[in-house]
């Protein structure tokens, strides 16, 4: 096999370092989201999110879909197993399109784990809450 019919085709490569390029960008933004999650109300931190997307491109959906996948596969790593506050959150920070959607909190009575979600506009959620609030 020569070294010329080794390489990856120029799409695949392409499409590597757009993968790579979107992790670099979930890890960099990961620190800030999520402390302020945890420190500061869901409008504050969904502000911050927005301030961050509104400074970054819109994306195809296609890319956007990609960065979606990169977010829950690094979202589903953390030690506490995921958390859908985050993925949106960190998808709205990265995408100037997603900044500029709603995000949607729901609720069932009683509490507990699995008790809530949160997601964006674009995404469909046909779950039945208590409670939704809109930010």
């Amino acid at each position: 096999m020569s070294l010329e019919s080794a390489r990856l085709p120029e799409t695949t490569r392409l499409a590597t370092l757009g993968l790579v390029a979107d992790c670099l960008r979930v890890l960099g933004v990961l620190p800030l989201i999520e402390l302020r999650r945890r420190r500061t109300s869901l409008h504050a931190v969904a502000a911050v999110a927005r301030g961050l997307g509104e400074a970054r491109g819109a994306r195809q959906p296609a890319r956007r879909a990609g960065l979606k996948r990169v977010i829950g596969a690094i979202d589903r790593r953390l030690p506490d197993g995921g958390n859908c506050v985050r993925r949106a959150l960190l998808e709205m920070a990265l995408d100037r399109t997603a900044a500029r959607e709603r995000l949607f909190a729901g609720f069932r009575s009683g509490g507990g784990r699995k008790s809530g979600h949160a997601w964006l506009e674009s995404d469909v959620d046909r779950s039945v809450y208590d409670a939704v609030i809109t930010i």
